[in-house]
């Protein structure tokens, strides 16, 4: 036999003793509660999902359109320019 060295002297004892079968009747499960506290556990995690698949999307939208929209924005300044220039001027010679 081996001699080990002495037990700790904090050693957890059992103080009650418990049967199978015997666990606390925790009555009927409320099945909308249970969903509430669900949801509310996982939506922050859900919310920054979102926002990231939001985000992404419109950062391709803008990358996709930003060059049409630059063409029309040029095309609607020359339009501009060219009406401005094509108006009669006033004769400053009369």
């Amino acid at each position: 036999m081996t001699i080990g060295k002495p037990p700790n002297r904090f050693v957890p004892t059992l103080t009650e003793v418990v049967q199978l079968g015997m666990a606390p009747n925790a009555g009927p499960i409320d099945c909308e509660r249970l969903a509430e506290q669900v949801l509310q556990s996982i939506k922050p995690r859900l919310e920054q999902q979102l926002r990231a698949a939001l985000q992404a999307q419109v950062e391709e939208h803008m990358r996709l359109a930003a060059p049409r929209w630059q063409q029309d924005i040029e095309e609607a300044v020359r339009d501009a320019v060219a009406q401005i220039a094509n108006r009669e001027v006033p004769d400053s010679t009369s």
